[in-house]
């Protein structure tokens, strides 16, 4: 840390906390307004009021959201906020390679086409939120690569099934009529 940086954050930690706070906080984390006033049980109103203009350079008056900042920014693993997920670093967990095959089964696997994981792998696009809850809750197993592409080809089977989609693990969603297009 430079010196600069080391007086900034010694300065920081004798001024009030303040709404101005709260928003680099939020900020920082990529949060919407809704989400980041859910971290501190807070209605989006009185976000809104906290990081206003008129009022964000005001002390917080309630302790509670000031200790939950504290803690946030001291323990990030204490925060409810889940680091963004990078599709690449997923994709590497699966033990999978840099290959069409294996792109193909990527794709597959989060039920999306070949072009659309193209684009996220070589081109860095974002992936939908559906692709992004089902990786988050997959890595919330907390399970091996491999019992994971197990899991995630369990799940893939049965919903082929369920959906009438033949061969989807060989033949991936794309080619059934349609399914598997979304980002």
């Amino acid at each position: 840390m430079e010196i600069e940086d080391e007086m900034a954050v010694e300065t920081d930690d004798f001024q009030p906390i303040c709404g101005t706070d709260l928003e680099r906080w939020r900020i920082e984390n990529g949060l919407t307004k809704v989400a980041a006033a859910d971290a501190f049980g807070l209605q989006k109103a009185k976000w809104e009021e906290l990081t206003s203009p008129e009022f964000s350079s005001e002390q917080i008056s309630d302790p509670v959201v000031a200790m939950l900042l504290h803690l946030y920014q001291k323990h990030p693993n204490s925060s409810p906020v889940q680091p963004r997920t990078d599709i690449k670093e997923f994709y590497e967990f699966l033990g999978l390679e840099d290959s069409p095959q294996d792109r193909e089964e990527f794709a597959t696997l989060i039920g999306r086409s070949p072009p659309s994981v193209y684009r996220l792998m070589l081109h860095d696009g974002k992936p939908g939120r559906p692709v992004i809850r089902w990786i988050e809750a997959l890595k919330r197993m907390t399970l091996t690569p491999k019992q994971c592409k197990r899991v995630m080809q369990e799940v893939v089977s049965h919903v082929g099934e369920r959906q009438r989609v033949e061969k989807v693990l060989i033949q991936g969603w794309s080619r059934q009529g349609g399914l598997g297009e979304h980002d």
